[in-house]
């Protein structure tokens, strides 16, 4: 029953942080998503560059 109790309370905890911190953050504050490679400019919609991952490989072999 104590295990219960200490869940209920860990849990209303986070939800009380989250709603603190969805409050804080501005409307206006956009969801990023990189669509291309900082590093080389590629287009990677959001996922691993190729050529960079490529390129870390070719030098872990030297």
């Amino acid at each position: 029953m104590v295990i219960v109790w200490i869940g209920i309370g860990i849990g209303v905890l986070l939800a009380i942080v989250l709603i603190k911190k969805i409050m804080r953050t501005s409307p206006k504050a956009p969801f990023k998503l990189g669509l291309y490679c900082k590093k080389c400019g590629y287009k990677t919609n959001g996922l691993k560059c190729p050529r960079c991952e490529n390129a870390s490989n070719r030098q872990s072999w030297k």
